[in-house]
């Protein structure tokens, strides 16, 4: 081993042990196996790198969780870019579930086998209410909008929707912005980028990366869904033609409990921002008074991934950001639905994220004892990039455990050794692959393989997996707050497009239950008006619950108990 490697596994070690955590007691704790080749996940990311550093070869591809077949059952799509020379399409990849913990490549034929972009992520929704998954991919020239035709079939519509972006695109996001029952669509562009527009930087005599201040920022673009398979550009209409954006993350959430669905931006070294729907077809950016647009110090930091989730039970929700090494983590608590805090610098989660370069974010039920816990895939950046040799390692990933008590212990190390594997992070997702209830786990890395971590939640945990259908809403249900009270008390989760980065997991919302598996009454408050009240719901099982008809069978297919996994445990 040369000396530069020693060297970086040392400091591999060093981030590692600075990950432990320490606990007085150890609660129970879910484990994570590495299952991506016994499920035939092969997808392995390529960046297109060939020696000219072109700026969009740091930004990974993404993962999406989408039902593509109509079974019920989450399926994966995993983005992918090319080498920039080639015509050839880019090698994306399409998975089936196989209902039984593996996967069958269905990219041949798929319409997504086409498609000839440098592709870095996804967001999914149904935006034309036919039951069926749509697919809004990000891309270095705009992005591109799949219609799902049919189970394992999409069609190429972005010229014909009108969807004519040209930006840079990482993140994107499907909301109901005016409650119209329609999926509208916010595409966040990164930042003015084009080859010819390329900006080449060299350290120690090396050509190498430039950073984000070597662009132009630029504006995102809101879509407004007009129906019939149109969208119409309305950013300038709604109020976010600013060209001050640099957007790498963007969460849909309802920040000050008024119905209506707001926009936490994340940019890249300037400000975010925190759009407040108005109501009346206009947003207002409230970052700055709320808290959000910049550090503790004043500073406009990284902003890669981001979430957002009531992680306290407060009935507010919060928000996690992903930062640089040296910046820690974002955690944002609303304090009162105009105010927020960031708590990490004195906690646990700044702690343990310091030493990271933060990529996907999320809040999701780990070990399901009903409190959300952070999860955050980190990864350097490039051999070229950063003085600070941190910031180009592979990283392992970190997992915070919610106490109960609004604070979180790090448990990343005792998790297993596959989780605990370095990697250069990129995209991540949460869903279900085996229908066992908790979560699982689908990443990315840079210029490299996925990885499908399978959860082994602590035994005896109950659970309820909630699926939302509207029929004045949108047919995904999103925007649709979904309350669970048992006899722990009530936990609440509301169904977004968006969050993580460049990525995004299942609409299905997971609800952990602890050791309590009696009955519990759900409820679901819907951005038409529409309240639903079901007083006894059985737990252990997935459920549909349509806004028109109210409880209704799952489909037959779908895992209504714990699956027995074929994959050995």
């Amino acid at each position: 081993m040369t000396e530069p490697a020693v060297a970086r596994a040392r400091l591999a070690g060093v981030l590692l042990a600075m990950t432990a955590g320490v606990a007085a007691q150890s609660p129970a704790l879910p484990s994570f196996a590495d299952i991506t080749r016994a499920a035939g996940v092969t997808f392995v990311h390529q960046n297109g790198a060939a020696g000219d550093k072109w700026y969009p070869e740091l930004f990974g591809g993404g993962v999406a969780v989408l039902d593509a077949d109509e079974d019920a059952w989450p399926d994966l799509l995993f983005v992918n870019s090319r080498p920039w020379a080639s015509a050839a399409p880019a090698a994306h990849h399409l998975y089936r579930n196989n209902h039984d913990g593996t996967f069958r490549d269905a990219t041949a034929a798929s319409g997504i086998d086409r498609s000839a972009v440098y592709g870095l992520g996804a967001a999914v929704a149904d935006y034309d209410n036919d039951g069926r998954d749509d697919v809004f991919m990000t891309t270095v020239d705009g992005g591109r909008l799949y219609h799902h035709d049919g189970p394992g079939r999409f069609t190429d519509v972005t010229r014909g929707a009108g969807l004519t972006n040209r930006g840079f695109t990482v993140s994107a996001a499907w909301l109901d912005y005016d409650r119209d029952g329609l999926a509208d669509l916010f595409v966040g562009n990164y930042v003015q980028w084009s080859p010819a527009l390329e900006v080449r930087c060299a350290q120690g005599g090396e050509v190498g990366y430039c950073g984000p201040d070597a662009y132009k920022a630029t504006a995102p673009v809101l879509y407004r869904n007009l129906g019939g398979g149109r969208f119409a550009d309305v950013t300038a209409r709604v109020g976010m033609q600013d060209t001050a954006d640099k957007v790498m993350g963007v969460a849909v959430l309802d920040y000050n409990g008024d119905g209506w669905s707001d926009l936490f931006i994340g940019s890249d070294r300037v400000p975010a921002r925190l759009y407040r729907n108005t109501g009346r077809g206009t947003f207002v950016d409230d970052g700055l008074p709320a808290g959000v647009a910049l550090s503790e110090q004043g500073v406009a930091r990284a902003n890669m991934g981001v979430d957002a989730a009531d992680y306290d039970r407060s009935g507010r929700p919060h928000i996690l950001v992903g930062n640089f090494v040296n910046e820690m983590l974002g955690l944002y608590r609303n304090t009162d639905g105009r105010f927020f805090t960031d708590v990490a610098p004195r906690s646990e989660v700044g702690r343990a994220s310091l030493p990271m370069v933060t990529w996907a974010v999320f809040f999701f039920d780990a070990d399901l004892d009903g409190w959300l816990d952070i999860f955050a895939l980190n990864g350097g950046t490039d051999e070229s990039q950063g003085r600070d040799a941190r910031a180009r390692l592979s990283m392992p990933p970190l997992l915070l455990r919610n106490r109960g008590t609004g604070t979180f212990e790090n448990v990343s190390a005792r998790l297993g050794a596959a989780f605990a594997r370095p990697l250069m992070g990129r995209g991540a997702a949460h869903l279900d692959i085996d229908g066992d209830g908790d979560l699982d786990l689908a990443l990315t890395t840079l210029n490299g393989p996925a990885t499908l971590l399978r959860n082994d939640a602590p035994p005896g945990r109950a659970w309820l997996r909630v699926r939302a259908r509207g029929s004045r809403s949108t047919r995904s249900g999103l925007g649709a707050v979904v309350r669970v009270t048992g006899r722990a008390g009530t936990q609440a989760q509301t169904v977004r497009s968006g969050s993580s980065y460049a990525s995004q997991s299942e609409l299905a919302l997971t609800f952990g239950l602890g050791g309590d598996a009696a009955p519990v009454r759900v409820e679901v408050e819907w951005p038409s008006g529409t309240r639903q009240t079901f007083a006894a719901v059985t737990t252990n099982q997935t459920i549909v619950i349509d806004e028109g008809r109210g409880l209704v069978p799952a489909p037959a297919s779908a895992p209504r108990r714990p699956a027995a996994a074929v994959l050995p445990r």
